[in-house]
């Protein structure tokens, strides 16, 4: 699909998001390169080297939010890495290539020591304080080699590490932690069920307005300490900003009078709706400002070299149908590098064998369970041969289960499990499947909802994986209640037009998130994904531990309205006056 240039009016506004980035994706309040402290006041804790830290702590500002969740140390290949203090290895070995130890110590504290070039314990250890466990000289994802990554979490919070150097006790440490600091809190309570066109209550306009008068606020900030050049954008943007920040000045004080009247609004008043949709907006800016940091423009195409050397699992979605063998989903499994004997793909079937299109609509959770134990017949068939998930549409949700309900990296009965990728795979939930919910909570609804069914081919909404779909199901709630399991290399691509899963619904935690173009028309983005060039120039990126592809300012943008306004749509249609939750 060919993209226009952007208008005057949409890079305006583009600046004045950037200008805000550091109050939407937190600020470093230490300084990289200065020497990590000596082990100061009861010395209860240890710096695991002595190097200086050259990347600081980054607080993210919010729990799911881009940071730096840990510190760098900067030491020799081959320096032996000791624990801070005494406690358990609860996790020794290998992710995605990396080799990691995480220690759990008394109060509910866990230190973790990432990118080694060697282990030298195994979980289950106990660890004394200084004790080795391990040698430095690794590297990983904007790890460079000769590092040492060094993260600390207090129960579900991650704190700067170099507080623990001058904490006498935990009491201590909690104090040390700011109150506005944000927790590792369940997924599910990142956020309220954004998207509902009803949802522009007190809650999401506060958000927005706070969000309208920080960004003008920030411009302003901005303009006037650097008039010099904003280093980030360049002189020619930093002279652009002067008008930027005037026109957010204004903008600020007119956010600012929305919030009065969105705080107050109800239903389907259009201020509540112009709130919550930009509060999204201003959220999926963060997301894109994040990518921009953190993208290459070297990314080779997926041309059928290089790749990870890796098996691959493949794991379909809903209505897809065939046996372990041969394909299920279009996914070019030759362009990524795979040769065909390196490949199998994941069967819904209870025996594993072939499988026809209504076995997809049944619990996920037993799905889950059900790639679990492929897996482990993966390892039976390749003892210690790293395995790939790759996953399209509800196949991501399968792998979601597996990860936090059945895998354990500690289990040998499991392969090592090496990059994670999922297209267009409804993390959140899809708008349609509770669109569909809300219709059938009427007998009009019902009627009108099952009439159709007789005549589409589609997925019944009733169906069990459907209705696990639905947002507001239990299923996802419980899915979301933890995290992720430690050091999980996962990348989760969207299509900007997307109707049967739109790009704000594929989030995971600590994920890398691209959003492409796909070209096709909307009902063609979510079936061509698996095959789409971009798409998997982003899938080889990942599988050889690059960071993805840099997106442009044009389909960036689009990235995050279009999407945005898919699902304002999509959840419309379940709040029609005809049905009723």
């Amino acid at each position: 699909m060919h993209l226009v240039p952007p208008r005057r009016e949409a890079l305006v506004c583009l600046l004045v998001c950037l200008t805000a980035s550091p109050l939407l994706v937190g600020r470093d309040t230490s300084a990289a390169g200065a020497a990590p402290p000596e082990p100061g006041g009861c010395g209860m804790w240890l710096p695991p080297v002595d190097g200086p830290v050259v990347r600081a702590f980054q607080a993210p500002a919010f729990a799911y939010g881009p940071g730096h969740r840990g510190v760098d140390f900067a030491t020799a290949p081959g320096t032996p890495v000791r624990t801070s203090g005494d406690g358990v290895v609860v996790f020794a070995g290998s992710v995605a290539g990396s080799l990691h130890v995480v220690v759990a110590h008394d109060g509910n504290l866990r230190t973790t020591y990432a990118f080694l070039a060697g282990i030298g314990v195994r979980a289950g250890d106990r660890v004394a304080r200084g004790q080795v466990v391990g040698t430095a000289g690794s590297t990983g994802p904007e790890h460079d080699i000769g590092g040492l990554h060094f993260g600390v979490r207090l129960g579900d919070r991650y704190v700067d590490p170099q507080r623990l150097f001058s904490a006498c006790d935990l009491t201590q440490l909690v104090r040390l932690i700011p109150a506005d600091e944000p927790p590792a809190e369940p997924w599910d309570a990142r956020r309220v069920a954004s998207g509902s066109l009803t949802s522009g209550g007190s809650g999401v306009a506060s958000v927005a307005g706070d969000l309208a008068g920080a960004l003008g606020d920030a411009a302003g900030v901005a303009v006037d300490a650097g008039r010099s050049g904003w280093d980030a954008m360049g002189g020619a943007a930093g002279s652009a900003a002067g008008g930027a920040g005037a026109v957010a000045r204004v903008g600020a004080r007119a956010g600012r009078g929305l919030v009065g009247v969105a705080s107050t609004a109800v239903g389907h008043t259009p201020a509540g709706i112009v709130a919550s949709v930009a509060a999204d907006i201003a959220a999926g800016t963060a997301d894109w400002l994040r990518h921009r940091r953190e993208c290459s423009d070297g990314v080779a195409a997926a041309n059928g070299t290089g790749g990870s050397g890796h098996l691959l699992m493949a794991v379909g979605g809903i209505d897809t149908a065939g046996a372990p063998e041969e394909p299920t989903f279009g996914l070019d499994t030759r362009a990524l590098g795979y040769r065909d004997d390196e490949v199998r793909y994941f069967s819904y079937a209870p025996d594993g064998g072939a499988y026809r299109a209504p076995q997809t609509h049944g619990d996920l959770q037993r799905a889950g369970l059900g790639l679990a134990e492929q897996l482990k017949q993966a390892q039976r068939e390749h003892p210690g041969r790293e395995v790939d998930l790759i996953a399209h549409s509800q196949g991501g949700v399968v792998v979601d289960v597996f990860l936090q309900d059945y895998y354990d990296a500690a289990d040998p009965a499991y392969p090592p499990i090496g990059t994670i990728v999922t297209l267009s795979s409804p993390h959140e939930g899809a708008p349609l499947a509770t669109a569909a919910a809300d219709w059938r909570a009427s007998p009009v609804g019902r009627a009108l909802v099952e009439a159709a069914e007789e005549r589409l081919p589609v997925a019944p909404s009733s169906a069990t994986s459907v209705r696990q779909l639905d947002e507001h199901s239990r299923f996802l709630r419980d899915l979301w209640d933890d995290r992720l399991p430690e050091h999980v290399d996962f990348t989760t691509i969207g299509a900007s037009d997307d109707v049967i899963v739109p790009a704000t619904q594929v989030d995971v935690p600590d994920a890398t998130k691209v959003v492409v173009d796909v070209g096709g028309g909307p009902l063609d983005d979510h079936t061509n994904i698996p095959r789409d060039p971009g798409a998997l120039r982003v899938v080889r990126a990942a599988l050889e531990g690059h960071a993805p592809p840099c997106v442009g300012v044009a389909e960036g943008l689009r990235g995050i309205v279009v999407p945005t306004l898919i699902t304002r749509v999509e959840h419309g249609l379940g709040e029609l006056p005809v049905v009723s939750r």
